[in-house]
């Protein structure tokens, strides 16, 4: 771990560098970096129907992630491929290189909603993991996978409880895919700049979903914030803590269960009270957000806290904060 660090230090020092460039070499001491599917650069040539030389330019320029094995042999992660065909809307000669061919065989229809509820139920993480990254490299948002696909069917397959005895158990398993998924299409969303706005986040005292969180935190990925997530079951004052320590320019709290009593409600506008004299959006989501409606409401409320009913709305929101942080530097 030493010689990891000791080994960014010293790239960081090469300031000409371009940050792909500085993160693909620090990738090389890695130590499970075998365990990433990657490609070579004549099978990444062949699946988009390039040249082995254009694609060596785009090593030269940084415009494409690349590590190098210790023969020397240069290797693209499957997960960089993805961000780059998304990035340049690149078209995908052969797919199977990328394994989008196993994904192709199970998609049925044209809804990308109607084949997420067939890989979910059928259960293979394969499939589920390949979908996502399909309709990421297409063109979908994160937040639009999210909000799509992912929730509609998850909202399918919790409505078969219930008439199916194993509703419980598809839905579980349902989810813990789309958490695994989830993370794998982080690796392809790419990494924020060092100076990029921070948000923290996290689901309240008493949640026990994972899967909110962490979409809201790899949507704010998405918008380029340094986010932290801290999960499920997070006391708010932890967050209030964060907050106050942290600085950062945006805050958001997830909200899947009911608030039991008005002392909950109390905590929250306390933190946004927090939130607001630190100079921080705070955004709430969730399927119970909208509890606090109360919050925002009146000619002397002050608090700067939103609502959000959607990842896309959690996305323009964070896009908006973005924008107005940058116009104040």
């Amino acid at each position: 771990m030493k010689s990891d660090v000791k080994k960014l230090k010293i790239l960081k020092d090469f300031s000409f560098w371009s940050k792909s460039q500085i993160l693909v070499e620090f990738t090389k001491s890695i130590p499970n970096m075998s365990a990433v599917r990657t490609l070579s650069t004549s099978e990444f040539a062949r699946a988009l129907g390039l040249s082995e030389s254009s694609v060596r330019r785009l090593f030269d320029t940084g415009d494409l992630g690349v590590y190098r094995t210790r023969g020397g042999h240069r290797r693209i992660p499957v997960s960089e491929a993805i961000r780059y065909v998304r990035a340049t809307h690149a078209n995908l000669v052969e797919p199977e290189l990328l394994g989008m061919d196993r994904v192709l065989e199970q998609v049925r229809s044209n809804s990308p909603i109607e084949d997420m509820i067939h890989v979910l139920e059928e259960g293979h993480a394969t499939a589920v993991t390949g979908l996502m990254q399909w309709l990421f490299a297409s063109g979908m948002s994160v937040a639009e996978l999210c909000d799509g696909p992912i929730a509609m069917a998850l909202k399918h397959i919790g409505e078969r409880w219930p008439h199916d005895k194993r509703a419980i158990f598809i839905e579980h398993r349902a989810t813990i895919l789309c958490e695994r998924a989830l993370n794998q299409l982080r690796l392809s969303v790419g990494t924020p700049d060092e100076d990029a706005p921070v948000a923290i986040g996290g689901a309240m005292s008493g949640e026990v979903y994972f899967l909110p969180t962490l979409m809201a935190s790899l949507v704010l990925q998405e918008a380029e914030f340094n986010e932290t997530n801290l999960g499920p079951n997070t006391p708010l004052d932890v967050l209030a803590d964060a907050v106050i320590d942290e600085q950062p320019s945006l805050l958001w709290l997830s909200i899947s269960e009911p608030l039991r009593s008005n002392s909950h409600r109390a905590e929250v506008l306390k933190l946004a009270e927090v939130a607001q004299v630190n100079k921080t959006v705070f955004i709430v989501g969730g399927r119970h957000a909208s509890e606090l409606a109360s919050l925002t409401m009146g000619p002397d409320n002050n608090s700067n806290l939103i609502i959000c009913n959607s990842m896309v709305g959690l996305s323009k929101v964070a896009m908006q904060t973005a924008k107005t942080l940058a116009t104040q530097k």
